[in-house]
């Protein structure tokens, strides 16, 4: 019996090639110039060469309704080769809405319940989310590195760690505030775990990205670049919210109060320098269309949550400093008031750079389902900007801000409902998270991750004539 490269050779789509056609053509040549062209042998007579000499009727099974044999991905795979970090946003911005639910003024008890299912939602989506990507990183390799190192979705990269400060938001709020399920020395667990995550991927992705020549990016600068540094410049928000749990005279209390002023710093210059590139773009080429017009919305974080750690962490450290800690009391007052101070002033700050995305907005941005993921930084980057309002409007009792932020909660509120629903029908429909069934077989590594179409109907011998060799039919 031949092999199936030899047998290849002799029975070759066409037969050219084949010994009995060399023979057959010097007798023939006499009489082509009047016969009809030479039709190729069809599908049915090609599959008459198989292994065995004679005809298997199982092998045209292997065919579909064009006659071309073919394999296609399984649908999870699909999934799981165009499963992307831009999947984060939608973490961020549910959780945006149990943070921002949790911090109303004057809520009634009931609103705890609506807050327990955004919150457990969060979990759910990071579970999926780290999941996916690590079956990604398994299965597709070269599809995983690709994403990384991809200009626009690699910067949506550090948004896990922004998602786990949600959940550790949540646990401060919840498993440790309100419910008293986890114990509080776990939140000082939870803020090292946050802060060697901060520095373990944005560093990284920060060499990555200076690396690389950005001679055009002046003109084509979105302040989505920022989420590299943003777990860094966060790190003050979940400082305070750690702090909300423990013991005010203890060492960590003090460690973590230091700690998160120190990267909130390093967090913020380094967003400022993204948002001065940011002005000088728009005043080069306008304000940003299309999908970027979403990441405009970004640039109102930096300043928004900035302002809302400060004040925040002023409150600690005058409570810190008080219980007989390194300073003199009175630096806690001092901490407290300069907190305050530069909190009013990058509200300012962060309302400015919120308005100049919004008036805009409508005008400018893409309605296309297959950009609803972008539309998701519509959400996350105002929370600090609207928490700021509420912390403002408790400590110099005004009843406007207190309004404000109700109303920019319910407002969160509604844009989250029409963007799940966009996200979800797009999702359904293969609009988003989904690869071209091309792609995903130049990626694919091992072969069980394809199967034959109507392999089911097939026989196991048919199957394995097919995945031995393939170019017989």
């Amino acid at each position: 019996m031949q092999s199936p490269k030899e047998y290849s050779k002799d029975y070759s789509y066409g037969c050219e090639n084949s010994p009995t056609m060399t023979s057959l053509s010097a007798s023939a040549s006499t009489s082509r110039a009047n016969s009809p062209p030479p039709m190729k042998p069809s599908l049915e007579q090609s599959l008459a060469f198989n292994l065995n000499g004679d005809i298997d009727h199982d092998e045209k099974t292997l065919t579909d309704e064009h006659n071309a044999p073919h394999r296609q991905p399984r649908s999870f795979f699909r999934r799981v080769h165009g499963w992307s970090w831009q999947a984060w946003p939608i973490a961020m911005g549910t959780g945006a809405v149990f943070v921002l639910m949790s911090n109303l003024y004057n809520a009634p008890d009931w609103v705890v319940y609506p807050e327990l299912i955004f919150f457990f939602f969060v979990c759910a989506l990071f579970i999926i989310n780290v999941t996916l990507l690590l079956f990604q990183a398994i299965l597709f390799p070269s599809q995983s590195i690709r994403l990384v190192k991809d200009p626009v979705k690699g910067v949506f990269v550090p948004l896990v760690v922004l998602s786990f400060a949600t959940i550790v938001i949540g646990i401060s709020q919840y498993g440790v505030g309100d419910f008293e399920v986890v114990p509080p020395q776990a939140l000082v667990v939870l803020f090292w775990i946050y802060l060697a995550m901060a520095n373990l991927v944005c560093v990284p992705m920060l060499v990555i990205w200076f690396n690389c020549e950005h001679s055009t990016t002046i003109t084509s600068f979105s302040p989505a670049y920022m989420f590299l540094v943003f777990p860094l410049m966060l790190t003050g928000v979940v400082g305070f919210n750690c702090l909300n749990g423990v013991a005010k005279d203890s060492n960590d209390a003090l460690v973590i109060l230091i700690v998160s002023y120190v990267f909130q710093g390093l967090g913020t210059l380094v967003t400022f320098m993204y948002l001065a590139i940011y002005c000088l773009r728009i005043i080069t080429t306008g304000f940003m269309e299309g999908h970027q017009a979403n990441g405009a919305f970004v640039a109102a974080g930096p300043p928004g949550f900035t302002a809302l750690a400060l004040i925040k962490l002023g409150e600690h450290a005058r409570d810190i400093f008080n219980a007989g800690q390194a300073l003199n009391p009175l630096a806690g007052e001092v901490f407290y008031d300069v907190g305050i101070l530069s909190g009013a002033m990058l509200l300012g700050c962060s309302w400015f750079f919120f308005v100049m995305a919004a008036i805009p907005w409508a005008f400018k941005v893409h309605f296309h389902s297959h950009e609803v993921l972008g539309m998701w930084a519509l959400t996350f980057p105002l929370v600090g900007m609207i928490s700021t309002f509420k912390v403002l409007g408790d400590i110099f009792h005004c009843k406007f801000l207190h309004m404000l932020h109700v109303v920019f909660t319910i407002l969160i509120l509604i844009a989250w409902v029409c963007l799940m629903t966009t996200t979800i029908v797009a999702f359904c429909r293969g609009k988003i998270f989904k690869s071209p069934t091309e792609e995903v077989l130049s990626d694919t590594v091992f072969p069980p991750l394809t199967t034959k179409k109507n392999h089911k109907s097939k026989s196991k011998q048919a199957a394995k004539r097919y995945d031995e060799a393939p170019y017989i039919v």
